[in-house]
């Protein structure tokens, strides 16, 4: 039983009233002390109290953790949280006319007591939405609601390819049905290798109300926490760029009313209860959409043979295809089939993909450099020893080809392969067994490599003169 709170003011309004009625279902609970109504709301006993104070109209999050955590309809509160806000002028403001006679001190107490807004973290939308149509209804379907909880949604492909845009483009509709906050997490480059997933966990409760002293010290308590509230909020939580399965593993969570989106360009196969979507690159009609989007329909509908040669120079990659548009669209002065002309006649077309600090090569380089030695020279001799002027494809025979002149056993070279798949920079073919290699990987591949040097195969214990020409130094 906790101890009787202190008389509301007697003003009648919209807060006061709405503070009566929390306070009416907290009694019908048996009234609970706020301290046990803090371990079932999520909310620390002081938000709760205040809540129910009368000094100012608390956010809809607490109020519905307030509610449900003392029996009450949630549906039915958040309806009557809106009127009170309606009434209000939103945001717990005092309509016209309404006088709050509550002491000064008890009004300033109350505001450094308020809690931070519903977590808004989603960025803007990088590029204007071209296509995916039909994958972004295969992405409903597997994020919609259903009988039990909702496992995390992993969307992964190749370098470049606009994961973390059509991830957004996913959140931002499921997070109209998610009122109780959007959070995103950025472990791409930028991000701090070292950030482990109770750092994270406790960076999302701070964002999500939690005083640094509600947040447990011991790492596996602070992890078990953040898992709590996913289960009890409607949350959207958006991990772009993972690299590794440590890094979310601790916070995936199969909740009924959160949806979790996660970004790679590895499958992440050492997760368990996720599901996967492929994102593959643009097709040919929607490739030409992008870069009239960026271009404008006029000046590529008057030379649209090249906007097809572009194209197929970019692999329809849609990164490339934007650095090379907004490139072009910077020179509105140039003839565009001309601009183009020599824009894909450069050899290291990929090294010319660059817009302000976007860059395509930057994102090849940092793939590249995480990849073991063998799965270099692997990359590097599908590269040079292809000739082909757009995607190349090995087959089941020619990885025995390759595994021989690097002297490796087929399986090995394979397990090689499904690396490159899982750095972004190979893809797998529609034919089982088959992998392609895009155009503009082949010309990062080539440029990675010195023709007059030799180099040893990796991993054996060979002497240094026994080499394998055509290739070099990683």
């Amino acid at each position: 039983m906790g101890r009787p709170e202190k008389p509301l003011t007697q003003d009648a309004g919209p807060t006061t009233v709405f503070a009566r009625e929390l306070r009416r279902l907290r009694s019908g609970a048996g009234s609970p002390s706020y301290r046990e109504l803090a371990k079932r709301a999520l909310f620390s006993a002081s938000v709760l109290s205040d809540a129910a104070a009368g000094y100012r109209l608390p956010s809809l999050q607490v109020a519905l953790a307030f509610a449900e955590a003392c029996g009450g309809d949630r549906a039915v509160w958040e309806r009557r949280w809106r009127e009170a806000a309606r009434e209000t002028g939103h945001e717990g403001r005092p309509a016209a006319g309404v006088v709050h006679r509550v002491p000064e001190t008890r009004l300033r107490a109350a505001a450094v007591r308020a809690q931070p807004p519903t977590p808004a973290q989603l960025p803007t939308e990088p590029r204007p939405p071209v296509g995916r149509t039909r994958l972004l209804g295969r992405a409903r379907m597997l994020t919609g609601p259903a009988d039990g909880p909702v496992p995390p949604l992993l969307v992964h492909g190749q370098t470049g390819v606009g994961k973390s845009a059509f991830a957004l483009r996913l959140a931002l509709e499921l997070a109209a049905g998610l009122p109780d906050g959007r959070l995103y997490v950025n472990l791409g480059p930028a991000a701090d290798d070292r950030e482990g997933a109770a750092n994270i966990a406790g960076s999302l409760l701070r964002t999500l109300g939690f005083a640094p002293e509600q947040v447990p010290e011991d790492p596996g308590q602070r992890v078990g926490l953040y898992r709590s509230v996913l289960r009890e909020r409607r949350l959207l939580v958006v991990f772009d760029g993972v690299r590794r399965e440590r890094q979310v593993r601790e916070l995936l969570v199969a909740a009924p009313h959160c949806r979790i989106v996660l970004t790679a360009r590895s499958r992440l196969l050492g997760l368990d209860g996720i599901r996967r979507l492929a994102l593959p690159v643009l097709d040919r009609d929607e490739s030409m959409e992008l870069l009239a989007s960026v271009l404008g329909r006029e000046r590529l509908a008057a030379v649209p043979r090249a906007g097809l040669v572009l194209a197929e120079a970019c692999g329809d990659l849609p990164l490339a295809l934007t650095l090379a548009a907004r490139r072009l669209a910077a020179r509105p002065a140039a003839l565009l089939t001309e601009a183009i002309t020599e824009l894909v006649a450069d050899p290291q077309l990929f090294a010319r993909l660059r817009v302000g600090d976007e860059d395509l090569a930057e994102r090849y380089e940092d793939a590249y450099r995480r990849l073991t030695p063998d799965a270099r020279l692997v990359l590097r001799r599908f590269a040079t020893t292809r000739t082909a002027p757009s995607v190349d494809t090995v087959a089941h025979e020619s990885v025995t080809a390759l595994a021989r002149s690097l002297e490796r056993d087929a399986g090995t070279v394979e397990d090689l392969l499904e690396d490159l798949v899982d750095a972004g920079l190979l893809e797998r073919t529609d034919v089982t067994g088959q992998y392609g290699l895009p155009p503009l990987v082949r010309q990062f591949a080539r440029a990675q490599a010195d023709p007059t040097a030799h180099e040893p195969v990796p991993g054996t214990a060979r002497c240094r003169s026994h080499v394998l020409t055509g290739d070099a130094r990683g």
